[in-house]
């Protein structure tokens, strides 16, 4: 896995307190709760930061040193979630959109809206049917 790539969201996703979901907009907003690892690495997937430097955030956050595997359980993370499309590594930092930049209950749901449409990030729905 390429350390340098950047990481960032493909996906709406919810912070309610300490739990962080990813939000299937094309599928009745159905919300799928991650479990801590993931949920760390999707809260901080903005495009802006590399593998590198979640590593380096990581390891900080154990005073005592971080453990011995740290690396492999982050890569395996990282793999999990681009395999299912939740987050995309690229060579260079981008720009989230503003439905993927902010928490779902953050924003404002006519601007997200129309903003996922205006992307084709959704379809209009058919009322024709």
């Amino acid at each position: 896995m390429e350390h340098a790539h950047y990481f960032k969201r493909n996906t709406v996703y919810k912070i309610d307190d300490d739990n962080i979901s990813v939000v299937d907009v094309q599928k009745n907003n159905t919300v799928t709760p991650l479990d801590p690892w993931m949920a760390v690495v999707v809260s901080l997937a903005d495009g802006q930061h590399t593998i590198d430097q979640l590593i380096q955030y990581m390891a900080d956050q154990y005073p005592d040193g971080a453990p011995d595997n740290l690396v492999e359980t982050i890569e395996s993370v990282i793999s999990r979630l681009t395999d299912s499309d939740v987050i995309e590594l690229t060579a260079r930092p981008s720009l989230l959109p503003y439905y993927l930049r902010v928490p779902i209950d953050e924003q404002d749901p006519e601007k997200a809206t129309e903003l996922m449409l205006e992307d084709g990030f959704i379809q209009a729905p058919n009322i024709n049917g």
